[in-house]
Formats: structure tokens, C-alpha cells, sequence
């Protein structure tokens, strides 16, 4: 399921509610802005909405944290002790934490895993030494913010469908203007994505 809906990208572009012969093209434009979304915040493939439980695999940079994509839980840690891809060590849930500490409690995603204060295990630096089952996304769905930048980015890519040489052009509220498309995400999207994007590198 895409973040935004057919009816709401349907309102945004001035098309009737009843009128379903163009739900599958509005679908498509959608999807492909929940693409640009996902890669202008740095998020795994599953992005804003909510996985099943899934294994990723991850190179921790030091022995005491590892860096993951957003999680809404986990439930195993394993380690390849010795790098023959064998995850032999599984950690107790004592042996671990997630932070942010205050994630859950503020609505958002746990994006790192560190080793208990009294915990006695460390991560190792293996390549894909860390595997990591759990549940990825942002808990609760796809954010207000996330859901009205995708209208903003699917109502500029229906309208490219019929611009001319990129160009679109503006009456009503937009005074007339002309709009040209180009390769950066829309403005005002950018804005309301600007909270969620991820910045620190990821080691896979």
C-alpha cells in the first residue's frame, strides 16, 4: 500500500471521486513517489510502513553499537563471531538495547542497537557480522508529514504526464506562472521530509 491513496491523489488533481478509469496510472505515480520519498530520507526498501518480521544483516563500525534501519522491534540478535557466516552467538534480550531510549515513547523508530551497560558481549567488526530479526518502518505507518509529501510529489508527477518539454503551466493560484520540472524533489515536499531523513551512514 502506498502512503498516499488513489481518493486523496484524486482530490489533490481535480479528478471526481466516481471517475475509476484512471485509478491504475494514479496507483502507479504513487508508488513511484513513495520511491523518491524512500531514497530523499535514506530508508530501506519497506520505508514509512510497517514489515513482518524480517532478517537484515548488518557490519557493526564498533564493539559497542551497531547502526540499523528504523525499527519498530526486535526480537534476536546473532553474531558472527568468527566470520565464517555462521551467526552462532545469539544474544540474550539482557545482552542488548535499542535507541533511541525514548523512540517508543515519542512515536518513532529505533535506528541503533548498543550493548547493555552491564552486558558482557561486544559486536565485532565482521563484514555483515550482525543479524537482526524484527519488525522495520515507522511505527504506526506512514507519518501526516510523509503522507502529504507524497500527494505533493504524485500530483507533480501526474501533471508531467502531459507537460511539454517539462514545463507546466500555472493558472488560478499559481498567477499564471510556469512551472518547469527538474530532477530535485518538490519543494515543499522536501520541507515536510526534511525531519525524516536518515544522515548517518548505514554499514550493510
Amino acid at each position: 500500500m502506498s502512503y498516499a491513496t488513489v481518493a486523496q491523489l484524486k482530490e489533490a488533481v481535480g479528478i471526481p471521486s466516481s471517475d475509476t478509469s484512471l485509478d491504475t496510472p494514479l496507483q502507479a505515480v504513487l508508488n513511484s513517489a513513495d520511491l523518491m520519498i524512500n531514497q530523499y530520507c535514506g530508508v530501506e526498501a519497506t520505508g514509512f510502513t510497517v514489515s513482518g518480521s524480517v532478517v537484515r544483516y548488518y557490519t557493526a563500525p564498533a564493539w559497542d553499537y551497531c547502526l540499523i534501519d528504523n525499527a519498530v522491534t526486535v526480537t534476536q540478535v546473532a553474531i558472527d563471531i568468527d566470520g565464517d557466516g555462521t551467526y552462532s552467538q545469539v544474544w540474550a534480550g539482557t545482552d542488548w538495547v535499542l535507541a533511541p531510549r525514548n523512540a517508543a515513547a515519542d512515536g518513532k523508530p529505533y535506528y541503533e542497537i548498543d550493548v547493555a551497560p552491564n552486558g558482557t558481549k561486544n559486536f565485532g567488526t565482521n563484514y555483515n557480522g550482525v543479524k537482526v530479526t524484527g519488525t522495520w518502518g515507522w511505527p504506526g505507518g506512514a507519518p501526516a508529514g510523509v503522507v502529504q509529501a507524497a500527494i505533493l510529489i504524485a500530483s507533480q508527477l501526474w501533471a508531467s504526464r502531459t507537460a511539454p518539454f517539462g514545463a507546466i503551466g500555472g493558472g488560478g493560484d499559481m498567477g499564471g506562472t510556469t512551472l518547469r520540472l527538474t530532477r530535485s524533489i518538490h519543494p515543499s515536499a522536501a520541507a515536510l521530509l526534511e525531519g525524516y531523513r536518515r544522515r548517518e551512514g548505514l554499514a550493510y
